[in-house]
Formats: structure tokens, C-alpha cells, sequence
């Protein structure tokens, strides 16, 4: 299914009468099948793009040629090479003196950064983003803002974060790209099923936003279906619905979810969120009275820890591990996680202060901010 993006893209393909620009715009179609998933007509499109480049030595096409070729790498497997790629376009969109192309790259690589926590680089490339895209650059200010509505809410400004999801759905919209919306929608709902889950680690868990965000999860993937989306199809089972049945107690469902999905995550880039994905599957196999397989999961995602870099992940995995590791009556192993998880969420909670900050900074003084 063809989305208004990819449509408008063809138009514009059709009647653009300077080769370079027509071939600009074949690399911006490319970039937008590698976003809805479509990633083999992505690479062969990219593979004739490339060739030319290399023969015209245009600095702006090989921007483009570099930009959708870290667009691949992430929408494959959020793979952290795409960052490379990422630079290689920014300099070269620089040396076209083509600051459109510079700012949406800008937000391509805060995206990444963001997925990294890497808050200082995020920070700088917003506020430059922000500075280069015009009002009417909706691809550009739809990628920045949807970076900062998420950072928002992983440092806990959820009024702020409502305000910059709406900017990104808005420019989105305008540019007619489905897929934007998708991520959109996909990343609320993880987000705030990762919160309820990281609440019902420590055992204030709530089963009425449990639900509401079940419900919002599942919608995404309605819209992804509907609009042909299949890029990094793991995310929404695991990040969305599995985190939340565990939540409510529906420990057949969610343990299959993980069993069906977990590799496929670790393929698609989510490694670092193994630990917190089986220590859930542990708690599962515990509540199903199979304290064999508990232990086994327990023991695994506790190899995992090390790979882990989000305090707030850290924090759900020890609390969920010290619950397993008390009902199987390891006392000294339930203190040690419980110990760890406590630390781990008080260094959450800094770190959302310092994210705050740093924000609040990056925008002082922008026209350009929804709030």
C-alpha cells in the first residue's frame, strides 16, 4: 500500500525536469519504503542510486545516497553503523550547502542518540535541527520533534512531551508519511507500557492503565497493518503488549509473545533490553507454577544485566528478578537484586532531572517550540 509520501514522491518524480533533483528525490522514496518496512525495494533502489552518485560525484546526491543507506541499516536492525552513515551525509549535505537535508539528517541522528542515551549529542542536534528546518520542512521537524517527545517522557515532562507528539502527528500529516505516524504511535505505547511494567516490578502495578495501554497498543498495530507498515516487527509485540500481560496476569499470552518474538528482538536491535524481557518471562513461568523454567530464565537474563544502559530498564529487571528470586526462596539473591533495583531506579530518577535540563536548555530561546 502506497502512502501519500511515496504517491506525492512519484508526482514530483514525473515531472521534475533536472536529472539531478529527479534523482534526489528517487533517493527520498527509497528512504521512505525503508521506513515502512519495505526494505528489499529499498536496497535495489538504493543500489542504482548509489552507481550514479559515484559517477556524478555530486556531494548532494551522495547525501541522500548516505542518508537512506543508514535509513536501511536502522529500520533492519537499529543497527548502530547507521550513525556513520548518518555523518558522512550531514558533511556532505554541508559541503552542498543544502540545509534542509542538513536538518533532517540532524534528526535522524538524535534519533540514535536518543536510542542510545547519548543526551548531549541529542540535545545539540535538536537545537540545530530546529534552527535549519523551515516551518514548512515537515519531514525534518516531524523527526525532531518526534525525538524530543520522547525524551520528554523518559525524563517525565509529560505535558511537554503531549506537546511535542502533537507537532510531530501535525508536520506528519502534512507530509502525507504514514510511517512517522506509525513510529509515533508505536512509541507512546511503549513508553508507557514500560512505565506500568517498571511500577509493577516493585509491585505497584496498575491494572487499569494496564489495561487502557493495552488497548493502545493494539491499536498500533491495527494503523500498522492498515497503513502497510512492517518495519521492526518485533517492537510492538514485545515493548507493547507482552510488558503489559505480564502486568495482568495473562501469563500464558505474554510468555508466548516472548517465546515467538525474543530472537527476532535481539536481531532487530533490542539486545540490551534482552535481561528485561526474560527476567518478565521468569516472573511468568513463576505465577504458571513451572519454577524450573523460572530459575533457568532468572539465571539468563542476570548474564544479560551488563548489556543493559537504561537506568529505568535496569531498575524493572532487578525488581522483577528479586521478586523470582524470593519466591524460589533465595533470600540473598532477592536482596542483592532488590538492593540493585533500588539504586538503579534512584538514578532514574536523576537521570529524568538531568534529561529535563538539558532539554529545557537545548530549546531556550527556539521560536520554534510547540510549548
Amino acid at each position: 500500500m502506497a502512502s501519500r509520501l511515496v504517491a506525492r514522491l512519484d508526482a514530483a518524480i514525473a515531472a521534475a525536469d533536472d536529472p539531478l533533483q529527479r534523482e534526489c528525490l528517487k533517493a527520498e522514496r527509497a528512504g521512505a519504503l525503508a521506513r515502512q518496512g519495505q526494505l528489499a525495494d529499498a536496497r535495489f533502489a538504493l543500489n542504482g542510486l548509489r552507481s550514479l552518485a559515484q559517477r556524478r560525484r555530486d556531494p548532494r546526491l551522495t547525501a541522500w545516497v548516505s542518508l537512506v543507506d543508514g535509513q536501511i541499516d536502522h529500520f533492519a536492525s537499529i543497527a548502530p553503523q547507521a550513525m556513520a552513515k548518518f555523518q558522512r551525509a550531514l558533511a556532505l549535505a554541508q559541503e552542498a550547502g543544502d540545509t534542509p537535508l542538513q536538518a533532517l539528517v540532524l534528526g535522524w541522528m538524535a534519533t540514535l542518540n536518543f536510542n542510545a542515551s547519548r543526551l548531549p549529542a541529542l540535545a545539540a542536534q535538536v537545537r540545530e535541527a530546529l534552527t535549519l528546518a523551515g516551518p514548512d520542512h515537515h519531514a525534518a521537524r516531524a523527526r525532531v520533534a518526534l525525538v524530543l517527545a520522547d525524551a520528554y517522557r523518559f525524563a517525565g515532562d509529560d505535558a511537554r512531551s503531549q506537546a511535542w507528539y502533537q507537532s510531530a502527528r501535525e508536520h506528519a500529516s502534512a507530509e502525507g508519511d504514514t510511517s512517522m505516524i506509525s513510529a509515533l504511535l508505536h512509541n507512546i505505547a511503549a513508553m508507557r507500557a514500560a512505565g506500568i511494567g517498571l511500577d509493577d516490578a516493585f509491585g505497584r502495578g496498575d491494572l487499569e492503565a494496564a489495561h487502557r495501554a493495552l488497548l493502545e497498543a493494539e491499536s498500533t498495530a491495527h494503523y500498522d497493518w492498515g497503513a502497510g507498515a512492517s518495519a521492526l516487527q518485533a517492537m510492538v509485540p514485545l515493548q507493547g503488549r507482552a510488558q503489559l500481560l505480564v502486568v495482568l496476569g495473562r501469563w500464558d499470552e505474554a510468555t508466548a509473545l516472548f517465546d515467538r518474538h525474543l530472537a527476532r528482538a535481539k536481531a532487530e536491535g533490542m539486545a540490551h533490553r534482552e535481561a528485561r524481557f526474560v527476567a518478565e518471562r521468569a516472573w511468568c513461568h513463576l505465577r504458571r507454577d513451572r519454577p524450573r523454567e523460572a530459575l533457568k530464565d532468572a539465571r539468563q537474563a542476570a548474564k544479560c544485566l551488563d548489556a543493559q544502559f537504561d537506568p529505568d530498564d535496569c531498575a524493572a529487571t532487578h525488581a522483577r528478578l528479586a521478586r523470582v528470586f524470593a519466591e524460589l526462596g533465595r533470600a540473598d539473591e532477592a536482596q542483592h537484586h532488590q538492593a540493585l533495583a533500588d539504586a538503579a531506579l534512584a538514578a532514574y530518577r536523576d537521570s529524568q532531572r538531568l534529561w529535563r535540563e538539558a532539554l529545557n536548555q537545548a530549546l531556550a530561546g527556539l521560536r520554534t517550540a510547540p510549548c
